[in-house]
């Protein structure tokens, strides 16, 4: 089933789409398209020209991406005792030494960074 973000990624990737040329990309009739297309344009996270047929993202959206880098990363520190898992966003870390082992985690948008460390 098609989602919002499957529209919206695939706008993207064009910057700017004409509604028939979507409607064909997303393997979905116009007049289906066009009313989800009305609905996401209430709600800011579209524009659309109904003369011209245009849909593309708003500013807003397109700089999302640098706003949020901009923010302070998420940061932490977890004790990962010896022979034990943990898991973070759909990733399992695994501690297989004899030793307990320290995470150092800073999640930005687009990098991830862990660092192991020994406890001290």
């Amino acid at each position: 089933m098609l989602s919002t973000t499957d529209i919206l990624t695939t706008i993207k990737e064009e910057e700017t789409y004409n509604i028939k040329q979507l409607a064909k990309k997303l393997e979905i009739p116009t007049e289906e398209l066009e009313k989800i297309i009305k609905n996401l344009r209430e709600h800011d996270l579209l524009e659309y020209n109904e003369q011209t047929g245009e849909v593309k993202l708003p500013s807003w959206l397109i700089n999302i991406d640098k706003e949020v880098e901009n923010i302070k990363p998420a940061t932490g520190t977890i004790l990962l005792p010896k022979n034990q898992e943990i898991t973070l966003q759909d990733v399992v870390i695994g501690n297989f030494t004899d030793k307990d082992l320290e995470l150092n985690v800073r999640l930005k948008m687009k990098l991830k960074e862990i660092a192991l460390c020994k406890v001290t």
